[in-house]
């Protein structure tokens, strides 16, 4: 049976996939389906080479809202903002290696701040690369393009949202079995 187009490779083995001879010599077309590499998260950095010189398109921005004891702060970015499925941490600080980020709520995230580290103020913003991109984007309608500190452009996000419905027609109805 002859195979046309074979599509292979999600973001963390496209590089795999790219190299195999198989898939460039297979008489098909071959296509890889990185998805979380357009935004690049921080789980894409850890894994994909250095060389390939990918940069995070998107950071979430947060601020700081208390600092509850000694050793930590919170901010206003729970996992409805840096998705928690990747695990814990949900994120990087970016420029803040001294902070750690714990288990978040919905709307809250706590930080260890490193032993010996100032931390950061209340009201101090912070820019947070999650670990798992795709559910942050999922989240939000639109996106601000910021460059050099200015917004840009406002951007409505196509990647957010499902698919239609099943039942297209309001007419349908579907039986429910008890």
């Amino acid at each position: 049976m002859r195979v046309p187009e074979v599509v292979t490779a999600g973001t963390p083995t496209f590089p795999c996939a790219l190299s195999y001879e198989g898939f460039r010599r297979g008489g098909f077309i071959h296509r890889v389906s990185p998805g979380t590499v357009v935004y690049c998260d921080a789980t894409n950095l850890a894994q994909l080479p250095i060389e390939y010189g990918y940069r995070p398109a998107v950071l979430v921005l947060a601020r700081v809202v208390s600092h509850p004891r000694p050793g930590v702060i919170t901010c206003d970015a729970g996992h409805k903002s840096v998705s928690a499925d990747a695990g814990v941490p949900t994120c990087v600080v970016v420029g803040h290696p001294e902070l750690a980020p714990l288990s978040p709520s919905e709307e809250h995230l706590p930080m260890a701040v490193q032993a010996g580290a100032a931390g950061s103020q209340v009201g101090e913003t912070l820019l947070l690369l999650p670990r798992h991109v795709c559910p942050t984007v999922n989240n939000f309608d639109c996106a601000l393009l910021v460059q050099d500190g200015e917004i840009k452009v406002v951007e409505k996000v196509s990647a957010r949202g499902r698919e239609a419905p099943l039942l297209q027609a309001a007419d349908q109805t579907v039986p429910l079995r008890s």
